[in-house]
């Protein structure tokens, strides 16, 4: 039976809609004063429209009150920007988002997380406020973060300072990671059959199969493993390797525990303030989590499309991150054109708006010479986090 929400209390009634919580939980979030202003004014133009207000006051109320999943309350897009005007919608979502924050406080405190961890998550939320505006004109969050937000408020997600990271995850890549028990090399091998281009990518964006694409095989005896070698740079070898069991050890395979890296769109991506993250995340689960026996960090992401190596100076920031870990296959195309050009560009073309980084004039240039944005995926072994470029990356 479908839980029903409560009673709709009335709007005076209800304590996320009044003008002092908005003030108080978006200054938490990081939200500067004249932005909590624009959203106050469009919070008071949507409680003229009172069937929204019912609606959300039910969402709040099954998500915060009652605790059911969001795929629950809403579990699709409602499509509310095509009732509502965008401003509308935007402001819609974001109290709902805010309206969790007086829940995720309670929850931070009876675990004895200390207030300043909370404040650093909470603050990811301007930065999709600033998104929304640069995309729709006014402050606000788009429906496609709702499941995002959930983390904040649940605590599966946590931030310390570049980076953010899950509490618990599983390793989600279809490879096998192997130490020689020797010299603590390391090497991956695919742990399945699957379509590679000739050049080692995954041949999975179309249905049709590319030209000198081939399949991977993956075999394992009582005295080794056989199969296709991943390279450090995140493309795989046509050519099968054996490994014997005598000399190597797995140390890593789908399904194990990691801890998950996030990447927020918050400033450059810097290779020292991503290794002081990392070493944030690895005191805070010793102290907090300490029974999370996780072997990895990993991060899918399309920053980690191992195709920006031919598109970006060898100096770039991105190309750095990549190459502090071991990049690994991950499926799928990758939301590039919507994280580098906005909404505009990811529904009508990037030929629909302006160019105005380097970098989104190298993106544009694949693009236009008929390339295809590709997710990426990278590890680093719990004991090899304190050795420089662990894995050897020389692109």
């Amino acid at each position: 039976m479908e839980r029903q929400a409560a009673d709709f209390p009335g709007i005076e009634n209800i304590a996320f809609l009044q003008d002092d919580f908005i003030r108080h939980y978006s200054a938490m979030a990081a939200i500067d004063e004249t932005t909590i202003e624009e959203i106050i004014r469009l919070k008071d133009m949507l409680l003229h429209k009172e069937s929204f207000v019912r609606l959300l006051w039910e969402f709040h109320d099954l998500l915060y009150r009652q605790y059911l999943p969001l795929g629950e309350v809403i579990p699709e897009d409602p499509n509310l920007g095509r009732l509502l005007e965008d401003g509308l919608s935007g402001v819609f979502y974001y109290l709902l988002i805010l309206s969790g924050f007086p829940l995720a406080e309670q929850r931070y405190e009876e675990r004895g997380w200390p207030e300043s961890l909370r404040d650093e998550i909470f603050s990811d939320i301007s930065v999709w406020v600033a998104h929304h505006k640069r995309n729709f004109g006014t402050p606000g969050l788009a429906w496609m973060v709702m499941p995002w937000f959930q983390g904040h408020i649940n605590l599966t997600l946590v931030a310390f300072g570049r980076l953010q990271f899950n509490v618990s995850f599983q390793f989600m890549s279809k490879v096998n990671v192997y130490r020689n028990i020797h010299d603590n090399s390391v090497k991956v091998l695919y742990a399945e059959s699957a379509r590679f281009r000739k050049d080692g990518l995954l041949d999975d964006l179309q249905e049709d199969a590319a030209d000198g694409s081939w399949y991977s095989e993956f075999i394992e005896t009582d005295h080794s493993w056989k199969g296709n070698p991943v390279q450090p740079n995140g493309y795989t070898s046509i050519h099968p390797v054996e490994l014997l069991k005598s000399e190597w050890k797995e140390v890593l395979k789908y399904g194990d525990p990691v801890i998950n890296i996030h990447i927020p769109e918050s400033g450059p991506l810097k290779a020292q303030a991503c290794k002081e993250s990392m070493i944030r995340a690895r005191e805070f689960f010793a102290e907090y989590l300490p029974a999370y026996q996780w072997k990895a960090f990993f991060c899918d992401s399309w920053l980690l499309d191992p195709q920006l190596q031919s598109i970006l100076p060898p100096e770039s920031n991105i190309r750095e991150f990549q190459r502090n870990g071991y990049l690994i296959p991950f499926p799928g195309e990758a939301d590039t054109v919507f994280r580098c050009f906005g909404v505009k560009a990811s529904r009508d073309g990037v030929g629909t708006v302006p160019l105005i980084s380097s970098l989104q004039q190298k993106l544009a240039s694949f693009l236009k010479d008929g390339g295809r944005f590709h997710y990426g995926a990278a590890f680093l072994l719990k004991e090899d986090m304190e050795t420089s470029n662990p894995y050897h990356q020389e692109f």
